[in-house]
């Protein structure tokens, strides 16, 4: 699903999740994911992308416990979950680099900060 009502709902659950510091679940080119959402914003390449950590759910590259990028135009039937997550990827960088503009993301605490 691309563009207009799905990209708004999206939009409206990842700030939610983000805000919440809740899981969220989604289909991604036919693969339910449950992710710990950290950033979203505009990429370099000027679309509306979601950084966050895979913890459950299906991948076709098996690729779990890291931050990827997620493009918002391809994420269908998202759904803020009523479990919340850690912010605790020691690799997360709230000035994300792939990020021209940022719309939300989760702050890092004093302690992730001088680690």
């Amino acid at each position: 699903m691309a563009g207009g009502e799905s990209s708004e709902e999206a939009h409206t659950a990842i700030v939610e999740a983000i805000r919440k510091r809740a899981l969220l679940q989604f289909n991604y080119k036919g693969h339910i994911r449950i992710v710990a959402p950290y950033c979203f914003g505009v990429s370099t390449r000027g679309e509306d992308v979601l950084r966050a950590v895979q913890v459950r759910g299906s991948s076709a590259s098996n690729g779990m416990g890291f931050g990827k990028l997620w493009t918002v135009t391809d994420i269908a039937e998202p759904r803020v979950l009523d479990e919340g997550f850690t912010p605790d990827d020691p690799h997360y960088n709230p000035d994300d680099s792939a990020m021209t503009h940022i719309y939300c993301r989760v702050e890092r605490s004093r302690r992730q900060a001088s680690a």
